[in-house]
């Protein structure tokens, strides 16, 4: 059974259970899930998707204007799917309602479609957990982000601004068929004081701090990497080493059938354990992701239950530093998807069960 036909009779049971006469698709990461990898976008800063998947109890549908409908069919995974299409002239609510039938229709963009929401639900009944073939591609895209980021790492010289890296992590990525979900670069300053930084003008002299969080089949691969010229002060070495033992917290506790406020307290005991309590109130931890930056945004009182098969990608940061990669869970188990190269430094840390983890370190050049 290919991965569509088996999520479309996972969505076919869901229907029976929530009493829907349909659902409707259309943001990007929907369409990319049910379809197997699929792209429907035209606009890349657009979650808005340029067509929507239609399923009901005996139909499956693509509906498009005239302008996509024909990319969309030929190209995007989409065998067994009819099509229905409608000049570009009319809206996607107007097409849609002439085409879906039944009264208990829902939808995942409200304000494109006219329908009501999906249930809260509907991701971690039918998205959080990857299937064999989503978790072939997920690796596949793991890997090509760690040789993307490690190769503009080791190129990136002083004197180079962050948009320059910038421009250099976008073109490697789009070279392998990527989309850049996001790209922050920070040098040396704005690595201590901003959690988010945009690239900008500035220029590198010393400490450099890359994000990647790169986009393929709908799937996002999240990282990051530090780059030091010259000998390290102390106090970097220090913060790192903290950091990279709170995520070795994090990732002890994601564990199927707890709850990710419980992953989260594990890490947040872990700061202050290693002498930075506050550090994690200065920006989010990170937690699930797949075919959303973050499913949720975890906070210490989240209920949602961590699942088997889930993507993970915790990013604690110290003030100046930050590690963070992307993993599946695999029982007890984690298969980390962005795992650097054999000759990328790394550090040893300790679990608060005393297991050891390599994480990476920072590249000094």
């Amino acid at each position: 059974m290919s991965e569509t036909a088996e999520k479309l009779k996972k969505l076919r049971q869901y229907l029976t259970v929530k009493k829907l006469d349909g659902i409707v698709l259309c943001t990007r990461a929907n369409f990319a899930w049910l379809s197997g990898g699929g792209d429907n976008h035209v606009v890349s800063q657009s979650e808005h998707g340029a067509g929507a998947l239609v399923v009901t109890p005996k139909e499956t549908l693509l509906v498009a204007n005239r302008i996509e409908i024909d990319r969309l069919h030929d190209e995007e995974h989409l065998i067994g799917f009819t099509s229905k299409s409608f000049p570009w002239i009319e809206s996607m609510a107007d097409a849609l309602a002439k085409v879906v039938p039944g009264k208990k229709i829902v939808s995942d963009d409200v304000g494109v479609t006219g329908f009501s929401p999906l249930p809260a639900d509907f991701v971690s009944e039918l998205r959080v957990s990857l299937s064999e073939l989503e978790q072939r591609r997920y690796k596949a895209l793991g890997r090509d982000c760690a040789v993307i980021i490690e190769t503009v790492a080791r190129q990136v010289q002083k004197g180079d601004s962050e948009q320059v890296i910038e421009a250099d992590l976008a073109r490697h990525l789009l070279a392998r068929g990527i989309q850049p979900f996001l790209i922050l670069v920070a040098f040396d300053q704005r690595v201590d004081k901003y959690r988010h930084p945009i690239p900008t003008n500035n220029h590198l002299r010393t400490y450099a701090l890359l994000v990647i969080c790169g986009q393929r089949g709908g799937l996002i691969a999240n990282m990051t990497r530090c780059v030091h010229f010259g000998p390290m002060a102390p106090v970097v070495v220090e913060k790192h080493l903290a950091t990279c033992t709170v995520e070795a917290a994090l990732w002890e506790a994601t564990i199927p059938g707890a709850t990710w406020g419980s992953a989260l307290n594990a890490g947040i005991a872990s700061y202050k354990k290693v002498g930075h309590a506050k550090e994690w109130e200065l920006h989010h931890q990170g937690g699930p992701t797949g075919y959303a930056g973050r499913d949720i945004i975890v906070t210490p009182d989240s209920t949602e239950k961590i699942r088997d098969h889930q993507a993970v990608a915790w990013n604690p940061s110290n003030t100046g530093t930050k590690s963070e990669d992307t993993f599946i869970i695999d029982g007890d188990q984690r298969q980390v998807i962005t795992t650097c190269s054999s000759d990328w430094p790394t550090v040893t840390v300790k679990t608060p069960t005393g297991k050891l983890l390599e994480r990476p370190g920072i590249l000094v050049r």
